[in-house]
């Protein structure tokens, strides 16, 4: 490439001061830079006192695992993607600014994470009208370039070029000025292939050879198993009733990985996905022909992933990835009617969830899309085992010690032991039922004696004793469980 912005990782980051605000691309661990950020890590290596503010579309673990293991962030938006960050909030030296991914466009527009003085963004590179091309995910990269006194562009030659062709980039006018957004199927397109930039900000670019892979996921286990299978038959009923299956949400983990392991054996098929990120075990089910339509925020890379990409026919009528302010957007979550398959860290006896904190103090990630599918979704279910910690921890509890998700969006509760419908019953019938089909058997009667005394001591509509819901936490923190002796 003939341009005289072309420079060195090294001499890129030199751009990047100590004590500035840092925008990087990344979304759903995709399509973040690399080179650039390596050139960072080895300045802190190296002595030199520098650190920063960093803002992404999303979960980033590469970025933040990578930045924060040399301290070099010291304030991060909108997720915290890694233990390192994670540690680092729960101590104070870093100041974490949870954000919903649906909320991310408006705040950036309105430049509520003040000024972004650089922009490091991955590309495959420029189209001829100028417009920059993304690799594995789109995320919120046109409004972080937009936001940026400049931007640094790192042209990754080790993504694949198949990717070209699956981007669909519909940005959403500002209001006043929103239109409806047009997306009605799964794998419509409605946009562009490129991302307008300005290119008297663009400073640096950086040309790569860094293949982008995800590394091994948590391997399912039995309990997760068992939770796919009540899962399923939950929705072989559903299917029976509405006469289809619409479009799945799904995020990730053991838990996400053992139900796209389920459908794979499953007799259903024409399968369709509506996720902020999809990664190996999901691009398998459109490999063997299970899935046939999918649309992501971004594709976490592996060897055999960019195989599929490669081997499936005609893959860009199938496969789209798509920028975050659509993935995340609740007027296309609702049109769609999805099945949002959402996970916790616990969920009390009502259905409000915790997915972020432990003893509702210590982050261990963030929010994310979850509660933005849970409340907009067709059908919203959480998945989760009852018991944590060989069962010292009961994963329903009389009330969450933090709420991301609350009961209201809430209609079905999957665990090992059964599937609690919720829609239509009211907040003690929920209660009962969570409690008779959910819960595991050593904390079943701790819980039915719970609420049959909240019931007698406070009565109402939704019967809560806080002291003694917030006991259970204090006995685990004394005695090592929330059993009862």
């Amino acid at each position: 490439m003939n341009d005289n912005r072309i420079s060195t990782a090294e001499e890129a980051a030199a751009s990047i001061r100590d004590g500035i605000t840092v925008a990087m691309s990344g979304y759903a661990m995709a399509g973040y830079p690399k080179a650039v950020v390596e050139a960072l890590v080895q300045r802190k290596q190296s002595g030199e006192d520098l650190s920063f503010e960093l803002v992404t579309g999303a979960n980033v673990p590469w970025l933040d695992e990578s930045l924060g293991a040399e301290e070099l962030v010291t304030r991060r938006v909108p997720m915290v993607a890694s233990r390192t960050l994670a540690a680092q909030a729960n101590s104070g030296s870093l100041s974490y600014v949870e954000q919903q991914m649906s909320k991310m466009p408006r705040l950036l527009r309105n430049r509520s994470f003040g000024r972004i003085d650089v922009a490091v963004v991955e590309a495959l590179g420029f189209d001829e009208d100028g417009d920059l091309i993304p690799t594995s995910s789109i995320g919120m990269t046109h409004y972080l370039m937009d936001a940026a006194d400049e931007v640094i562009v790192e042209i990754n030659a080790a993504q694949p070029e198949v990717l070209r062709t699956l981007h669909d980039i519909h940005i959403p006018a500002a209001p006043p000025n929103t239109q409806p957004i047009p997306l009605v199927r799964t794998n419509q397109r409605i946009g562009e292939k490129g991302i307008p930039v300005d290119p008297k900000k663009v400073r640096h670019i950086v040309e790569t050879n860094i293949p982008e892979r995800m590394g091994p996921q948590p391997a399912g286990t039995a309990v997760t198993k068992r939770i796919a299978d009540h899962l399923f038959n939950f929705l072989d009923l559903e299917v029976q009733k509405t006469g289809h299956l619409p479009p799945i949400q799904t995020g990730f983990g053991s838990l996400a990985d053992s139900v796209a392991d389920a459908f794979q054996q499953s007799s259903f098929r024409d399968l369709q996905f509506f996720c902020g990120g999809i990664t190996e075990p999901v691009l398998e089910l459109l490999a063997s022909g299970k899935a046939t339509a999918l649309s992501t925020g971004g594709l976490g890379m592996s060897e055999r992933v960019e195989q599929i990409l490669t081997d499936t026919p005609d893959v860009s009528d199938h496969l789209v990835i798509r920028n975050g302010d659509v993935t995340n957007n609740a007027e296309v979550i609702g049109r769609l009617g999805l099945v949002a398959l959402n996970t916790g860290i616990e969920i009390d006896i009502y259905g409000n969830v915790n997915s972020s904190h432990i003893a509702g103090s210590r982050v261990v990630n963030g929010i994310g899309g979850g509660a933005s599918f849970a409340q907009n979704a067709g059908l919203s279910v959480i998945l989760i085992p009852s018991v944590a910690k060989g069962g010292a921890i009961s994963n329903i509890v009389p009330m969450v010690s933090h709420q991301d998700i609350n009961e209201h969006d809430v209609d079905v509760v999957v665990t090992e032991h059964g599937v609690a419908d919720l829609r239509g019953l009211d907040d003690g019938e929920r209660a009962d039922a969570i409690i008779a089909d959910c819960v595991s058997d050593a904390y079943r009667g701790q819980l039915k004696a719970y609420l049959q005394t909240a019931r007698a001591q406070c009565g109402g509509h939704h019967p809560q004793l806080p002291e003694v819901a917030f006991g259970w936490y204090r006995r685990l923190k004394e005695e090592g469980t929330m059993l009862k002796s």
